[in-house]
């Protein structure tokens, strides 16, 4: 099987329809898991056999051990939506609350998130420190719950996307008032959606990397951003550093859905695999010569890519052949190298040993762009 191993983020569960499509390319696909498996995981058969055959890899930096069934009841309950929980937890994964609002949530004596711990029977929470890597927990988890609740969201106005509420206006000719409120509150509620998506965005990664840094980062060669808003987070931090910017290496394509039971999604990936692996290898070579090359030169031929292959028209060949973009749709994989500066370190994470980050020198970020559905 061919190994590109890779660290998706921030998301924190990968066994979701709109992610099988990477491990077409990204094999195995490391992720991180805000809760350890245990008594009462919900079983995904499509996860035990994703994980089962090294396509992707788990990891828990801050195992909750004895405190597990409490935090899985506490998120639980929020997802239940009692609102009190949703109200008092609300400024955790938004940018409404003012900064005094989240020094009082982060205070080891009478600050929500220790108040919500001890109420959920979550004892010796002591310093700040503590109550920060809680709440990066929470914030993750509770993200993964509002991606549920959009999705569902998303799913019911998919049918009210511009053009057809223009087509429909066009066949109605004057709307009435009722009409005119429901278009216009339709809209208001995309607006809505895609405002708190971006106002978590930040926080979601600063939870994200603050959980992962207790432990080594996984010895990956390339970083996945589920999102191009969360790859802004490590743009952002690059150029802040710096005048330095990140280079646009290559475009790839991928599908965007394949639908198919977890068994024969699995034979799908080994059989499109099996009939790409020198294009594969082909592509991962030029990865990794670009990024290990010192000094890097923007226009030299050998920082560019393709170089001097045709790999990647070979690849848009043999995705055509098994996954129609007429029946699967396509998704767009950028990939950008952020000269003289590894992500690992740009985010001060600590480095596997072994030396297992290999002679990388400069970071590699590849981010999947989807078209919006709001």
């Amino acid at each position: 099987m061919n190994s590109f191993d890779t660290l998706l983020f921030p998301d924190t569960n990968v066994f979701i329809e709109k992610f099988y499509s990477l491990l077409l390319f990204f094999t195995p696909l490391h992720f991180m898991q805000v809760v350890e498996h245990g008594p009462g995981s919900d079983t995904n058969s499509d996860a035990e056999l994703f994980l089962k055959r090294g396509l992707c890899r788990a990891h828990v930096p801050a195992p909750l051990g004895d405190n597990r069934e409490h935090f899985l009841r506490l998120i639980h309950d929020v997802s239940e939506k009692k609102e009190y929980l949703v109200a008092q937890l609300s400024g955790l994964t938004t940018d409404s609350s003012p900064a005094q609002a989240g020094r009082e949530q982060l205070d080891p004596k009478h600050g929500i998130v220790s108040s919500l711990l001890q109420e959920y029977g979550m004892e010796h929470v002591t310093t700040t420190m503590d109550l920060q890597l809680w709440q990066a927990r929470l914030v993750l988890a509770i993200a993964e719950i509002l991606d549920s609740n959009q999705e569902d969201l998303r799913e019911q106005l998919f049918f009210f996307n511009e053009d057809e509420i223009a087509a429909y206006r066009s066949l109605q000719g004057e709307t009435d008032s009722n009409e005119e409120d429901l278009f216009s509150e339709l809209e208001n509620i995309k607006a809505r959606l895609e405002k708190s998506r971006l106002g978590g965005i930040k926080k979601r990664f600063d939870a994200w990397v603050q959980l992962l840094q207790n432990q080594p980062v996984p010895s990956v060669k390339v970083w996945l951003a589920s999102t191009r808003d969360s790859a802004d987070q490590i743009f952002n931090r690059y150029e802040s550093i710096g005048k330095a910017h990140a280079v646009p290496l290559l475009k790839l394509a991928l599908p965007a859905q394949i639908a198919a039971s977890g068994q024969y999604m699995v034979e799908q990936i080994d059989a499109f695999q099996l009939a790409t692996m020198p294009i594969h290898r082909g592509l991962v070579a030029d990865f990794e010569r670009i990024a290990r090359t010192v000094p890097y030169v923007h226009d030299a031929h050998k920082s560019l890519l393709p170089y001097g292959t045709d790999w990647a028209d070979q690849w848009e060949r043999a995705l055509d052949d098994f996954f129609p973009a007429s029946s699967n749709g396509r998704n767009d994989i950028t990939f950008y190298l952020l000269p003289d500066q590894r992500i690992d370190r740009l985010l001060s994470l600590k480095e596997s040993s072994g030396g297992a980050h290999g002679d990388a020198v400069h970071g590699l970020l590849a981010i999947l762009d989807t078209p919006q559905t709001l």
